[in-house]
């Protein structure tokens, strides 16, 4: 006899009769309850619109957490218990639609909803009179801080699926990929180029923990890897005044419900719909400027209580986000307990990208249910970690997440899958990734200017080698024509253990200098950011180890100008490193290093453009007008240790892995170096130095970072000129990209010291917030910044920097005009080029 899978021999012999009547009530009950109270019925079926399935539409049973959607086709799943349901369709601008079912066996409808009806010109407006829509909007905005928590805490389930698809390539990238990497791209490279689902579990508690798990992960084609699927990311709350992006815009985008929304919206009420007994009013909102960081849509609010019911918003390059051409962002809204706490129960984000003729679309949708606004967790449980993926989320097999998944796939979805798993099982056998690697490790022709990698795909091995575009041929004073050629291998593990070996080989053809350098880590538990290595050199080096100038801005400048701002010394060196977290947001560094300082003295004086006004300077930044005065070849054995710590840093568990996600308070750091007298011609000195860095948003008006050093030495008994602190200073048109540690007009080598200094860096990124309202400029991508800049030490009283700049020219580039006060008392004035970084 079977019950429930679980399988009996016959006969059974009892010893008495009243256990044979116990144990027969017992079974008796179980048939019961399986026949009548557990068993499970599939309500399935089709959303339909004006003929067309509606995607992503959310299927609910009213008065209950639970709920799914239907996926692209339209098409939807509901797994319940035998019984008596009224099943709720909800879809942004068609009316609500509730079912009652009586489900006792599997059950399919085809539901059709019908547009709200709500036209245009439904509501009319006498000429001077203000849109309805006005009052409305006052009131709902008056309720935002009601809404915006509903509940003091609460708990709730998601099912996240994302889709990426590639829809074109044009034929010039497909040579072009071809001749870089060998690989032909065609039709069948189109379609779904990345699907993944997850479920979580989301917890939150005010005033603003939060924390989420991530049970299940699936990733076609990736059965190793995770989903990075996040409600956090996608629950955008729009009774926030502000809206942040993240990576997709610089600024954050103003909520229809903002405090302050009349200065950027323009409001039309399209007409009041009924429903259950409430009424619902649809608003069409529009910026009132096409470039404001503000959505255009349609948004619900319900009558009496004025809450947001449902919305759907969209962004476009006019808004200036970044590598999308469109957003859209809709959510559907529904009581969760009663009718006083409404909760979002579905989110869905779409986006196009269309870049010269690659063409792209996706989309994230969200199913959340099962709200809990009284979940019982302990009072450790809100910790500094907000998003944590267990380790065996990854392990569900398709069995699962056939019965788990709240939408059905889609037959393009049906298709990805069995496709990419069935070529990950092929790519993960041993001849497979050998003949992978044979194609690959080919040399190509393209491999001398982009360089070229050989891999051994088994093992985890690649060996990389730049091309002459990375490296190319440099020209200075010191080595006349230089060649760099660099290398690197690595070897990675599947718990993200790594070792990572590179190194460069240097020749001046001039002076007939060859030098070389290896280095070595071993990246050993990357939860804790943990290494340890060494490095041995023999090779030329910047005085100043920060590098203030590039060797491509020196020769052009040396070549052209008659400047040959780049000052080299010869480092015969070993040491050896050590890095790791020691707990959340405390870092300890140390470096041991044994080194032979060796002066050099310029060898070419060759120029393209002779300046008779101008020689070229001595390789001795103290002393530029001669070279008779070269440091004496010395030693130094130096320990140096440093601490950098942030408050209540916020981070995400992978399973091997940890992820920083920052932290409102700002970075603190300490150091301290000291060089130990072991010998004759040893260096003696000890310094100190602390700093404080932080990058503020401020809302529309757009970030401020800053960072502030100081320090000195408290012993200077021996030391040598590349042992002093020196500073990012400038002397060319093109700018360090550093921006909050350089100066732009401060000389290089002039004011290095060996005694104390304080130095500051200020700048705000208004983000368009002040260009975005002049005509004409408004159109553009380019974005203003300011900065402030000081430096005081023994060597110069006070020196100044104003600069005043656009970035984000061509979406690369920054120009800068720099004010600078302290030079001998005069001042500066001058433009600097660099790269945009905030890209």
């Amino acid at each position: 006899m079977s019950i429930s899978g679980v399988t009996f021999s016959s006969p059974v012999r009892f010893t008495t009769n009243s256990m044979r009547k116990h144990l027969f009530a017992f079974f008796f009950i179980l048939l019961v309850q399986q026949l009548f109270f557990c068993q499970t019925y599939v309500l399935s079926g089709t959303v339909l619109g004006n003929k067309e399935p509606l995607p992503f539409a959310s299927v609910f049973v009213k008065g209950s957490g639970k709920g799914v959607s239907s996926n692209e086709q339209g098409k939807f799943a509901l797994k319940l218990e035998k019984g008596i349901y009224v099943i709720v369709f909800q879809y942004v601008g068609y009316r609500k639609k509730e079912m009652t079912v009586d489900l006792n066996e599997n059950t399919s409808l085809e539901v059709k909803l019908s547009a709200d009806g709500i036209s245009l010109n439904e509501v009319v407006i006498d000429a001077n009179a203000e849109d309805p829509a006005y009052a409305i909007m006052r009131k709902a905005i008056k309720k935002r801080k009601l809404f915006i928590n509903p509940s003091e805490e609460y708990s709730c389930q998601s099912y996240i699926k994302g889709v990426q698809r590639l829809i074109n390539i044009p034929e010039k990238f497909k040579k072009l990929i071809k001749i870089t990497s060998g690989e032909t791209i065609d039709s069948t490279d189109l379609g779904v180029i990345y699907l993944s689902e997850s479920e979580s579990n989301y917890f939150y508690q005010k005033p603003n923990k939060e924390k989420e798990v991530m049970y299940s992960s699936r990733v076609s084609g990736e059965s190793k890897n995770f989903s990075f699927n996040r409600l956090g990311q996608i629950k955008f709350n729009f009774y926030e005044n502000l809206i942040d992006l993240k990576n997709l815009s610089d600024r954050p985008f103003v909520s229809p419900l903002n405090n302050n929304a009349f200065l950027y919206y323009k409001y039309k009420l399209l007409g009041t719909l009924e429903e259950d007994g409430r009424a619902y009013h649809k608003i069409e909102v529009t910026p009132k400027r096409k470039t404001d960081p503000c959505f255009s849509g349609v948004i619900y609010i319900q009558e009496n209580v004025w809450r947001l019911t449902s919305f759907d918003l969209r962004l476009t390059k006019e808004n200036k986000i970044k590598f999308l051409d469109t957003l859209e962002l809709k959510q559907i809204f529904a009581p969760v307990v009663d009718d006083s706490i409404w909760m979002p129960i579905n989110y869905h984000m779409y986006f196009t990208f269309d870049f010269m003729g690659i063409k792209a679309n996706g989309y994230y949708n969200a199913v959340v249910k099962n709200y809990n606004l009284h979940p019982q967790t302990n009072e450790n449980f809100f910790t500094n970690e907000s998003f944590v993926i267990e380790d065996e989320a990854n392990k569900k097999d398709s069995n699962y997440w056939n019965l788990n998944r709240p939408a059905p796939l889609s037959r393009e979805e049906i298709f990805d899958y069995r496709k990419k798993d069935s070529s990950e099982t092929i790519e993960n056998t041993d001849r497979y990734k050998d003949s992978i690697d044979k194609k690959s490790n080919r040399f190509r022709p393209a491999a001398i200017l982009l360089g070229y990698n050989y891999r051994k795909t088994k093992k985890g091995i690649n060996f990389s080698v730049p091309g002459i575009i990375s490296n190319g041929i440099q020209y200075n004073t010191v080595e006349g024509v230089n060649l760099i050629y660099r290398f690197s291998i690595y070897k990675t593990f599947e718990d993200y253990r790594s070792h990572y070996a590179e190194g460069k080989l240097r020749y001046g053809f001039s002076n007939q200098l060859l030098g070389g350098e290896v280095g070595y880590n071993y990246f050993y538990n990357p939860k804790k950011f943990s290494r340890f290595g060494f490095k041995i050199k023999s090779i030329v080096e910047q005085y100043n180890a920060l590098e203030p100038i590039t060797a491509l801005v020196n020769s052009a400048y040396t070549l052209l100008m008659n400047d040959n701002y780049l000052k080299l010394f010869k480092e015969t060196a070993i040491e050896s490193n050590f890095f790791t977290e020691l707990i959340n947001g405390v870092y300890f560094n140390s470096v041991v290093k044994f080194a032979e300082r060796s002066s050099l003295k310029n060898s070419s004086d060759l120029l393209w453009i002779d300046d008779r006004s101008k020689l070229f300077t001595s390789n001795d930044p103290l002393y530029p007008t001669t070279d008779n005065f070269q440091f004496k070849n010395n030693q130094a054995l130096t320990a140096e240790v440093s601490f950098s710590f942030r408050l209540k840093q916020k981070y995400i568990t992978v399973p091997g892995r940890k992820i920083i996600s920052g932290s409102k308070y700002p970075r603190f750091g300490v150091s301290y170096k000291k060089a130990l007298p072991l010998g004759i011609n040893m260096m003696n000195f000890d310094l100190a130095t602390a700093s404080i860095y932080d990058d503020l948003s401020l809302g529309l008006f757009g970030r401020l970072g800053y960072r502030v050093k100081g320090g000195g030495f408290l012993n200077s008994k021996k030391i040598s000129f590349m042992d002093y602190k020196h500073f990012l200073g400038n002397q060319t048109l093109i700018n360090s990209s550093d921006y909050l540690n350089s100066f732009r007009l401060l000389p290089f080598y002039t004011y290095s010291t060996k005694q104390w200094f304080l130095e500051g860096h200020a700048e705000h990124h208004f983000n368009g917030f002040i260009l975005n309202k002049i005509p004409l400029i408004k159109k553009l991508i380019v974005q203003e910044v300011i900065g402030a800049h000081l430096l005081i030490n023994d060597q110069i009283k006070r020196y100044y920097e104003i600069n005043f700049g656009l970035e984000n020219i061509f979406g690369l580039l920054r120009i800068d005009y720099v004010l600078g006060y302290g030079l001998n008392n005069k001042l500066q004035q001058g433009f600097t080029i660099g790269i945009n970084t905030r890209l």
